[in-house]
């Protein structure tokens, strides 16, 4: 059993975005709990800015996965000797077992019962549990409740250097100069998860004929062509990507800047959600019992609860195992449009888009 008042506590969590983005409640939690306790946080090398420069935690272990095995034993060796009187495994894969292997450990409940009946039977057993339950943060922080942190502020944080916010700032202006004020999303990992190309191609029209505001698309590198695609189906250069390779931090800043902010259930969203950017997220086969509705006042979700196969998997799948798609292709571009009216304190240049 865990120490009740621990001195150096380990955080596992190696990925990715979003997950990770998810601890920070976590992580503020425990700080505040034990202020001056020693708070490690081990992540994967591709998502380490995400808590780099966080600054309640002591140091930041990184796990690189083209280590293998030998990268493995390292970081073993150095948990074992840095004598964590406690580590939350909130990941609960073969490597975090295999990291934490006898020492203390609290784990993250993850519900697998439930969520096998609600994908596979679609009996959503999740109605009994604690409200905090309902999302990952939520989860996370319940796995810390026997040290006695609070399990209730769910706000998410993240983290951005000042001269990255500097260097962004500038390029945001001009952008803001060519009338671009929306950041949209279009991607994500899991087909399943991405609303139609068309679709955002049409709200973009829309939101310009509406508001006068351009968008500016984000994406990871392998999303660049679809990102390419939106903006050369888009007349009149109302969509613009960014001419040059930006890393996370980057992405987080200008996210930071918008006005309104539009994508598919994905990492990113929960970057805007960590800012409360105004933004509508876009659920397709992925529902709020899984964990990851945006925790934000400042957020508004479209979904389509009255397909009878959502949720189809927890995180999504390659291509609609119905064939039909309807969870993503029922939900219009003007459907969308009136949850950002819901949104922003802007007036809408006329009523007549349809």
């Amino acid at each position: 059993m865990p120490k009740d008042r621990p001195d150096r506590i380990l955080i596992i969590r190696l990925s990715s975005i979003g997950d990770i983005v998810l601890t920070s409640p976590l992580v503020r939690a425990l700080r505040q709990r034990f202020p001056h306790a020693r708070i490690d946080f081990l992540v994967r090398s591709d998502y380490a800015d995400l808590v780099r420069y966080n600054p309640h935690l002591s140091r930041v272990l990184i796990y690189d996965p083209a280590s293998g095995w030998s990268g493995l034993r390292e970081l073993r060796r150095q948990i074992v000797a840095a004598h964590y009187d406690v580590v939350l495994d909130i990941h609960r894969n073969w490597r975090s077992i295999y990291l934490r292997r006898g020492r203390p450990v609290l784990k993250v409940k993850k519900y697998y019962g439930r969520r096998w009946l609600l994908v596979y039977l679609k009996m959503n057993r999740y109605s009994g549990l604690p409200e905090s339950a309902l999302s990952v943060a939520g989860r996370y922080l319940m796995a810390a409740a026997p040290l006695g942190i609070s399990t209730h502020d769910l706000r998410l944080e993240c983290f951005v250097p000042e001269e990255v916010q500097r260097a962004v700032a500038g390029e945001w202006k001009r952008l803001v100069e060519k009338g671009v004020r929306v950041i949209m999303a279009p991607g994500s990992k899991h087909f399943t998860k991405r609303w139609p190309p068309a679709h955002f191609i049409r709200l973009i029209q829309i939101i310009y004929d509406q508001l006068g505001w351009k968008t500016l698309l984000l994406g990871s590198p392998d999303e660049r062509p679809l990102l390419r695609d939106i903006i050369h189906s888009v007349p009149d250069d109302l969509a613009m990507g960014l001419d040059r390779e930006i890393c996370l931090m980057e992405a987080a800043a200008f996210i930071q800047n918008a006005s309104l902010f539009v994508s598919n259930d994905s990492g990113l969203m929960h970057i805007a959600a960590a800012f409360q950017v105004p933004q509508v997220a876009i659920f397709g086969s992925t529902t709020r019992e899984l964990g990851f509705f945006p925790i934000n006042p400042r957020a508004v979700v479209v979904e389509n609860p009255d397909i009878p196969c959502r949720p189809c998997h927890h995180i999504g799948r390659s291509a609609c195992p119905k064939s039909h798609f309807r969870c993503m292709t029922t939900l219009t571009p003007e459907r969308v449009w009136q949850a950002i009216q819901s949104l922003i304190q802007v007036k809408p240049r006329s009523t007549d888009f349809i």
